[in-house]
């Protein structure tokens, strides 16, 4: 069993680089990433992990269904379509369907979730 609780130290997470190899498009400065796998390899189906970014703003549709926890930091989604916009901090969750595009504006310095993945193949 792995736990992560709010207040505690998080992991080393390893630099992925620019959110745009990810797939996202920015849409305010140069967001950086970075993530810690848990369980899966990014490739498969089904993982779980860690995932960072930077302040910034950008662009994704989702290529997964996820549910994910923020364990640091603050972030504001708008889900495109109906331009509702959410703040989310630490102890925050939310569910998102595989192919929802969603506008990512990370409000601190550094934003943490940890994150439950599924790749549906239809």
């Amino acid at each position: 069993m792995k736990a992560f609780k709010l207040h505690q130290p998080i992991p080393e997470l390893q630099p992925i680089g620019r959110v745009s190899l990810l797939g996202a498009t920015p849409t305010d400065g140069d967001p950086q990433v970075a993530a810690a796998m848990i369980y899966g390899a990014p490739q498969d189906a089904f993982t779980c992990g860690l995932f960072s970014a930077t302040r910034g703003g950008f662009t994704m549709i989702y290529p997964f269904t996820e549910h994910a926890t923020v364990l640091e930091g603050e972030v504001e989604l708008t889900v495109a379509g109906s331009g509702k916009t959410q703040r989310f901090q630490p102890g925050d969750s939310w569910f998102v369907e595989q192919g929802t595009e969603v506008q990512w504006k990370v409000v601190s310095e550094r934003f943490v979730k940890h994150y439950l993945a599924n790749v549906e193949h239809k």
